[in-house]
């Protein structure tokens, strides 16, 4: 024998409510990981609430109610799965470029960092030269002495393929470390901020200080703007890190590092292909004296100019909001 409708719903109603509230909170996007068990618990027991209606209360309110909630859970929880290449391209034409203007301060606090270190390793060698027996790897100094740029001879001992594929995996390797360095509140960004800096400085004065500075021009011209800038990127996302560690602000700091380190991610990520695309211009084009110098820089800045008005101009409406935030 059915039960009484009146009973049927006063039990069994506090359940239809609280699945109601976790669909409108998983719309909203606020519902949390743990309770993603207690919306497939709830919407499989109005499943049973929605065949137990249809058999005993056809056709009446709680008949349709429960038919409509079901049909809302089921679309929530069995939702198809995205088209990857839209997907994809949207967070390329939107999120990542989006993501790192509302996040400019920080890529802007990576990149004084960076050109510290540039300034304090070229200041150290450009007074006092003996400086680079503690700053510049013993290798390249032996280079510079002899007047040789360590590249020249690259393209003779493996393939640019494979040059390109060893530069990738190397430029990867520094952008994760830069970028997971932030964990250590964000102390482990700095130091590899400035310490990256600090190389490439004590590198370039030295190269000058020996006459060498055409030639190392020669060597970065083409993918030094947008490398350099991908370094500057990653530091920016790292500090994201560690200032969610150290100041999470209202929220718990276990919250704010989940927050803040999806933001952080986007950087990351949005930056593989163009590390893919670099690579390939530092193991085709930068080594040796196939392009001129002029080639070589002209591609440079073009490369960087581009780079850089995608990442300040790309996201149609959103993106003077992104900047302004």
């Amino acid at each position: 024998m059915a039960t009484p409708l009146p009973a049927f719903v006063t039990r069994r109603r506090p359940d239809w409510e609280a699945l109601k509230e976790l669909l409108a909170r998983q719309r909203a996007g606020t519902l949390r990981l743990g309770e993603l068990h207690t919306l497939d618990v709830l919407y499989r027991r109005a499943a049973a609430d929605l065949a137990h209606a249809q058999t005993f209360y056809a056709g009446t309110d709680v008949h349709r109610f429960l038919n409509q909630l079901c049909g809302q859970a089921y679309g929530a929880i069995y939702q198809p799965p995205r088209e990857r290449l839209a997907s994809t391209l949207a967070f390329f034409r939107h999120d990542f470029p989006r993501t790192l203007r509302a996040n400019g301060a920080f890529v802007a606090a990576s990149a004084g960092l960076f050109l510290l270190g540039i300034l304090l390793g070229a200041v150290v060698v450009l007074l006092e030269p003996r400086g680079a027996e503690l700053l510049v790897p013993e290798n390249l100094r032996g280079f510079i002495a002899r007047g040789e740029m360590w590249t020249d001879g690259i393209l003779t001992v493996s393939p640019p393929n494979a040059v390109a594929s060893g530069i990738a995996t190397n430029n990867l390797t520094v952008t994760i470390v830069t970028f997971a360095s932030g964990i250590l509140l964000g102390l482990g960004t700095v130091f590899v901020l400035i310490n990256n800096g600090v190389h490439l400085g004590s590198v370039a004065a030295l190269c000058v200080h020996e006459g060498m500075g055409a030639k190392l021009f020669d060597f970065i011209a083409a993918h030094g703007p947008v490398e350099l800038s991908i370094i500057v990127i990653a530091g920016g996302a790292g500090l994201m890190v560690g200032q969610a560690l150290i100041d999470p602000g209202e929220l718990p700091r276990g919250q704010a590092l989940a927050l803040r380190g999806r933001e952080a991610v986007k950087l990351v990520l949005g930056c593989a292909p163009f590390l893919a695309l670099i690579a390939v211009v530092e193991g085709f084009v930068s080594p040796g004296d196939f392009f001129p110098t002029w080639v070589k820089a002209t591609l440079g800045l073009a490369l960087g100019a581009f780079f850089w008005l995608y990442l300040l101009r790309a996201g149609g409406s959103g993106a003077r909001a992104g900047a302004a935030s």
